[in-house]
């Protein structure tokens, strides 16, 4: 089975790679709270999936004693840039390959993750069900992900600012991905056979305009990205994009208060 894929950006294109590079920045802190609770003392075989760039991966690295870690990402290109990233003690394998039917045994690896993958994807329990097929009895499932819906800001944004990031909600969602998944996570693991299942819920909070602007410039790339896919989908029109974007930086610039919340699973494989 061949994955349908919801993802939005362009990874070959340059705005893309540096949009990554600025979230890339925000990720390792919130991944934190959560890793850095977790036993891997007894971890060996690390999966990471939708690997991307490898900074999930090379996290995992660094809290383990002697593991090796396998990336897969279903865009080639990007395998590129996680192959001449990794520290020369990190042992690590980067694979172009679909997460619907992954190309390893059953019981191959003791931790298998995966970040801001299934909001992309139109089948996440196939996809978890495929990381706990390759995962061995007590694995441990590391699952990221966020959700736009509970995620609030005051004052409210501008009108075609707000418009605009609901537009790009709805060109995920009519390409078959969720960007609501975060709050869908306990029922989808479990769904897909994982237990002891512990949803945990990261925040990020802004205040004031010297903390919003350290999003500001993945936030303008994130929209730059997507701008012809929403004005030919007709979400937006060319002149509420660039009356939104000017209205970005505006907003970010002020006195805001705003909290965004990330979702972490994590599940053990019964076997």
């Amino acid at each position: 089975m061949k994955s349908k894929n919801s993802y939005i950006y362009d990874p070959k294109s340059k705005i893309e790679k540096e949009r990554l590079r600025e979230r890339d920045k925000r990720t390792s802190t919130r991944r934190s709270f959560v890793l850095d609770s977790l036993d891997f003392k007894d971890i060996q075989n690390i999966l990471d999936v939708g690997c991307g760039n490898g900074v999930v991966g090379f996290d995992l690295l660094s809290r383990s004693n002697n593991a090796s870690l396998v990336g897969i990402d279903i865009e080639s290109s990007i395998l590129k840039e996680a192959n001449i990233k990794p520290p020369d003690d990190f042992r690590c394998d980067f694979i172009a390959s679909d997460a619907y039917k992954l190309p390893f045994a059953e019981s191959s690896f003791d931790m298998v993750s995966c970040q801001y993958v299934l909001q992309h994807i139109s089948e996440p329990t196939h996809i978890l069900e495929e990381m706990r097929r390759a995962s061995r009895k007590n694995a441990i499932a590391v699952v990221f992900e966020w959700d736009d819906g509970v995620n609030f800001s005051y004052p409210p944004m501008p009108e075609e600012l707000n418009k605009l990031f609901q537009a790009k909600i709805q060109l995920i969602h009519n390409k078959g991905g969720d960007r609501y998944i975060g709050r869908k996570l306990y029922h989808l693991l479990h769904s897909s056979g994982w237990r002891d299942i512990d949803i945990r819920i990261i925040h990020d909070i802004w205040q004031g305009s010297a903390d919003r602007k350290q999003a500001l410039r993945g936030t303008e790339l994130s929209l730059l990205e997507i701008k012809p896919q929403l004005i030919k989908a007709n979400l937006i029109t060319e002149h509420e994009f660039e009356l939104a974007i000017k209205q970005l930086f505006e907003y970010y610039s002020s006195d805001i208060f705003s909290v965004a919340f990330f979702f972490a699973g994590i599940g053990i494989n019964p076997g």
